[in-house]
């Protein structure tokens, strides 16, 4: 990415995310096609905001999270905000990626404790990243990649149909 989308990327703000989602959703719902259930996936920084969208949105029916950290993981507020998950929520985690994965014991915590339906799998030896460089990390990217994406389609076939 350019530094200007990347730095309007980061100045988004919460709310300013979930309104383009928000709208997203809507204008999907109206499509002739949809069947009134909606899903969002993200990747890194998407997938944090796909996190956050599970946590802020109730209508919301699937989340997939792309080695994306949970919202308040990073200021242990994650009980209280992951309480308002409503969507069941598919991790797919990279297991050379130090900095989410020390926030997985926590997200786990705060969804067991919430009773919410958070599924996770970590590819080892992937990067972070694992989806967008599958060159990389000596063939455990593209393995990572091959074995994460067919889940991501499973899981919303069960929660979307």
């Amino acid at each position: 990415l350019g530094t200007g989308v990347g730095q309007a990327i980061q100045g988004l703000s919460a709310a300013d995310v979930k309104a383009r989602l928000d709208a997203a959703m809507e204008y999907g719902r109206k499509l002739p096609a949809s069947n009134g259930k909606t899903g969002v996936v993200g990747f890194c920084w998407g997938g944090a905001r796909s996190f956050g969208y599970a946590a802020g949105q109730p209508n919301l029916n699937a989340a997939v999270v792309y080695y994306g950290d949970a919202p308040g993981t990073g200021d242990n507020t994650a009980d209280a905000q992951l309480a308002n998950v409503k969507a069941p929520v598919l991790g797919l985690y990279a297991g050379n990626d130090a900095r989410i994965n020390t926030t997985l014991p926590a997200t786990e915590a705060a969804m067991k404790k919430a009773g919410k339906s958070y599924e996770i799998h970590t590819f080892e030896g992937a990067g972070h990243g694992f989806m967008g460089n599958q060159a990389g990390a000596g063939g455990a990217n593209l393995k990572a990649a091959q074995a994460s994406w067919p889940l991501a389609i499973q899981f919303f076939s069960k929660h979307l149909k």
